[in-house]
């Protein structure tokens, strides 16, 4: 597995933290890093899988991936990224117990599932504005004045990011607001058969509407958008869990075990079965430190 470096990622060892602007991000080979890493989703969606356990995301997230922790993304659908990196043995110029913030920030991002509301297109304008305000930088010299912006625009973000973690209501249009419940209700449902008449009523979209907006976010039709969660999550959980395939198949949404193992062998090329012995070959083939 790949480990992200220090030495690669910070302009100078004077640098706490990091920033990066990633457009398109296409599927990712599992990884890990040196560093903490403050993800905020600008545009499209994806699959996020971290330390085997797979989330949902889409344009407003945002999420800490700890140096500890080994993820990727997985079925990307024009998915463009903001990666901060927190160097945390580093202390900033100018900022002090911002720890504070960021451990808020991983609290109550810890699941996706259970945000009901993410950064409005008018923060999203903000943190690219502020982004650019740091990396048009880059050519200066690493002196107070440099420090002294660059760590405000962090703050400023930051904060932003906090703020919105811990507030209770989305601020969106009544349109925006249906269409967010709607995803949010797919993250949280995707094991049921869907009611699709009435998720159209109860988030204010019609059905037209609603599934050419799911697909426009997700890249899937509802339904295969459903049929891909059901399958990573399964995946999940023949990576984490003691669960017979069985029980597995019940929780993620499948009738019988055989229809999970057809559809994982069509997606995976392998059957639970089988996805579960990789998984205990390598924890024994691993060598003790």
């Amino acid at each position: 597995m790949k480990i992200l470096k220090v030495a690669d990622f910070f302009l100078s060892e004077e640098h706490a933290f990091s920033l990066f602007d990633m457009n398109r991000q296409s599927m990712e080979d599992v990884h890990g890093h040196e560093f903490d890493e403050l993800v905020i989703v600008r545009n499209g969606s994806g699959f996020h899988i971290i330390n085997d356990q797979a989330e949902f995301i889409h344009k407003g997230d945002f999420f800490i991936v700890s140096a500890h922790d080994v993820h990727c993304y997985e079925s990307t659908n024009n998915l463009s990224i903001t990666n901060i990196l927190l160097h945390k043995d580093r202390p900033f110029h100018f900022i002090s117990n911002i720890d504070v913030l960021t451990a808020g920030i991983k609290e109550y991002t810890a699941s996706m599932k259970k945000r009901r509301g993410g950064l409005t297109d008018e923060e999203l304008v903000q943190v690219i504005e502020l982004t650019d305000k740091i990396t048009r930088q880059c050519d200066a010299r690493y002196d107070n004045t440099y420090f002294a912006t660059a760590e405000s625009c962090l703050l400023s973000m930051i904060v932003m990011l906090y703020q919105c973690a811990t507030r209770r209501e989305y601020r969106a249009t009544p349109t925006d607001s249906g269409k967010r419940h709607l995803l949010n209700y797919l993250r949280e449902n995707y094991t049921c058969s869907i009611n699709w008449n009435y998720l159209c009523e109860e988030s204010g979209v019609a059905k037209r509407t609603m599934f050419r907006f799911v697909k426009e976010i997700t890249g899937y039709t509802p339904e295969k958008f459903q049929q891909r969660y059901r399958l990573l999550k399964t995946q999940e959980l023949l990576r984490t869990s003691d669960l017979s395939v069985g029980k597995i198949a019940t929780l993620c949404g499948f009738s019988t075990t055989s229809r999970l193992t057809e559809a994982y062998r069509k997606q995976f090329n392998r059957t639970p079965t089988q996805e579960r012995m990789r998984v205990s070959n390598s924890v024994i083939s691993t060598p003790d430190n």
